[in-house]
């Protein structure tokens, strides 16, 4: 049996510029570009997912975009079954699976396997939240770090979803949810295929949370607030939904629903934008076999296909 062309992944912190640096490298091999964002998944999120123009999506196709209506849930495990029916396709075609992005969580479990988790219990989710309407969710936090200190400390104390998650995990199934993936023995979606993995170096942290910045504000500039007004004139849109509470979307929501001022949003928003860099790099420094590659695309492009003709 023929061997499969190598994976190649592109990761990093948001606002680098890994499309950018993906296309590129399109345009020197026959690949497909895979997109690895749990966010660019949804229709009509298009600005504040940070989404490619149409012009270059037209130009430069990419796979796992804008294919999930706003209203529907997205998960990891649905994730692993898209990317795995696309790789399958990029095989049948001969060409390179090329897959950028900066959900951490759906590249560790295509690369690691996905651990099998209790799935969510209304009853218990909903006790956790009305505890935390109770004491805050700043109180339940030290309480993850009581039971579960490992997943607490990746956990940011103002990170509801994932604090509800990881109480929720333990509270149902009495095991910890760092526990459950320190159990699981992984996937073999891969099985022997090479995986050649690369991530986008910022040039430093203050020109990363600069970036962040900049990058938030050119998203208003281009009607950011408008593309959240439509989502929510959707009749099965509303609050509720979990694409609605993606870092940015989020904070547009709280403005909308009068929780903050439009100075306040834009604060709260690049914070919550930096807080997500900052723990997508906590990944990353603990990631093995990870070819650091520089934020300049002509200088990444030339490591990149160095690395390439080492390993060819």
């Amino acid at each position: 049996m023929e061997q499969a062309l190598p994976l190649i992944t592109i990761m990093g912190p948001t606002g680098v510029g890994k499309t950018d640096l993906a296309i590129s490298l399109s345009k020197l091999i026959s690949s497909e570009i895979i997109s690895v964002d749990s966010v660019q998944v949804y229709k009509g999120m298009d600005i504040g997912s940070g989404k490619p123009s149409k012009g270059i999506l037209d130009r430069y196709p990419h796979k796992l975009v804008s294919f999930v209506d706003p209203w529907k849930t997205y998960s990891t495990g649905l994730f692993l079954l898209d990317v795995t029916r696309e790789i399958d396709l990029c095989d049948k075609s001969n060409k390179v699976p090329l897959l950028a992005g900066g959900t951490m969580l759906y590249f560790k479990s295509l690369l690691s396997g996905i651990s099998r988790m209790p799935k969510a219990n209304q009853e218990v989710r909903k006790e956790i939240s009305d505890q935390a309407k109770e004491y805050g969710w700043e109180f339940l936090h030290k309480e993850l770090i009581t039971v579960d200190p490992e997943s607490a400390k990746r956990i940011h104390p103002n990170d509801s979803q994932r604090i509800q998650r990881a109480l929720e995990v333990y509270r149902v199934s009495s095991k910890t949810m760092t526990e459950w993936r320190k159990s699981d023995k992984g996937g073999d979606l891969l099985k022997s295929r090479e995986v050649i993995q690369f991530a986008v170096n910022p040039k430093n942290r203050e020109s990363l949370r600069e970036d962040v910045k900049n990058r938030f504000l050119l998203m208003l500039e281009a009607g950011l607030v408008k593309e959240v007004e439509k989502l929510l004139d959707l009749k099965q849109m509303d609050l509720t939904k979990s694409s609605m509470k993606s870092v940015g979307y989020r904070q547009i929501c709280d403005y909308l629903e009068g929780k903050s001022t439009y100075e306040e949003m834009i604060v709260k928003a690049v914070n919550a934008t930096r807080q997500l860099a900052k723990r997508q790099m906590t990944w990353l420094r603990n990631w093995n076999n990870l070819n650091w590659v520089s934020q300049d695309t002509e200088e990444a492009i030339d490591s990149i296909q160095e690395k390439l003709r080492l390993t060819s």
